[in-house]
């Protein structure tokens, strides 16, 4: 049984790595199901479930988390399934196991005090890496994320209002209508309509359509669990731009131009550098390319979970 929290449907990375993983189960002949909690009612009926093994998704912590020990009494073993680092350390107290989906979660809950030895790291994977012409670079900036304030769509409006002839696409939902205001407004204010195309939330196909046709990925969040966009665009082969926190760190290794978070001046410095320089565009797109391959594909992290549902219990692997 997994049991998450929101709205499955939306286009968030826990829910693309839920999905890929329930479908791995079921390739695997796994009986697995999928409960989503709406409010405290829902999740009372924890109690009465009955299965062998609950995983757990830190989304749906606040919600779950006071029914784990009633879970556990009834003779479930109880995975954390953590993404995100909001409810993870109650969560993963409460749990038999945890699943962390990076490297940089599990050193935070090791920090917290969970023991190495009940958290296996299993990061979501990747698509094949495309085949990028690396003809001269384009002015196009992509960034794919929903609109939320540690996203820091506000910082990468006002770095492309400092970069004339730079257009940017945005694409992704917005759940956050306050916030969703605040980046209206940027664009509006700094006169950036012709150049800021907002396009919402996309069906897969359309996303991969704004990678292919762009010449830049830029992302400057404050706080990732596992920054999967930043995972597809090194795949399309394209240089990447951000704020350098340790969790974009871990995906991007040494490519890609990180700047310290909440340096607007930087990002935009970087974002210039890399649509404007013949020669470091392709570097980093190259760069991009080879990260990219050194990543786990989807096959490869989909057969690490099913073991580690199904096999005996696993020791810490990052």
């Amino acid at each position: 049984m997994l049991v998450t929290a929101g709205d499955p449907t939306r286009r968030t990375g826990g829910n693309l790595y839920d999905r890929r993983m329930l479908a791995a189960l079921r390739r695997a002949d796994v009986r697995v199901a999928a409960l989503v909690l709406r409010d405290h009612r829902d999740a009372v009926r924890l109690r009465d479930l009955h299965a062998p093994l609950v995983l757990v998704d830190t989304i749906a912590a606040p919600l779950a988390t006071p029914h784990l020990g009633a879970l556990r009494a009834g003779g479930a073993e109880v995975v954390a399934l953590v993404h995100m680092r909001l409810g993870a350390l109650a969560l993963a107290r409460r749990a038999d196991r945890v699943i962390a989906v990076g490297r940089t979660l599990a050193n935070e809950l090791a920090e917290g005090g969970i023991d190495r030895g009940r958290i296996t790291v299993i990061s979501p994977g990747r698509d094949p890496v495309g085949v990028r012409s690396l003809a001269r670079p384009g002015r196009r900036i992509v960034c794919v994320a929903n609109w939320t304030p540690t996203k820091g769509i506000h910082a990468l409006v006002d770095a492309v209002a400092r970069l004339p002839e730079v257009s940017l696409d945005l694409v992704g939902d917005a759940p956050d209508a306050a916030y969703a205001a605040i980046v209206r407004r940027a664009i509006a204010g700094r006169r950036l309509a012709g150049r800021v195309r907002v396009h919402g939330a996309l069906g897969r196909a359309a996303v991969l359509r704004r990678y292919r046709a762009a010449s830049v990925f830029a992302l400057p969040s404050t706080r990732e669990g596992y920054p999967i966009a930043y995972v597809e665009a090194l795949a399309h082969g394209l240089p990447v731009v951000g704020y350098d926190i340790p969790a974009v760190r871990e995906v991007v290794g040494g490519a890609g131009s990180l700047v310290a978070p909440g340096r607007v001046a930087a990002l935009a410095a970087a974002l210039q550098r890399v649509v404007t320089d013949e020669r470091w565009w392709r570097l980093q797109a190259r760069r991009s390319i080879s990260r990219a391959r050194e990543l786990p594909t989807w096959t490869e992290s989909e057969a690490q979970l099913v073991r580690a549902v199904t096999g005996p219990r696993a020791n810490a692997t990052g």
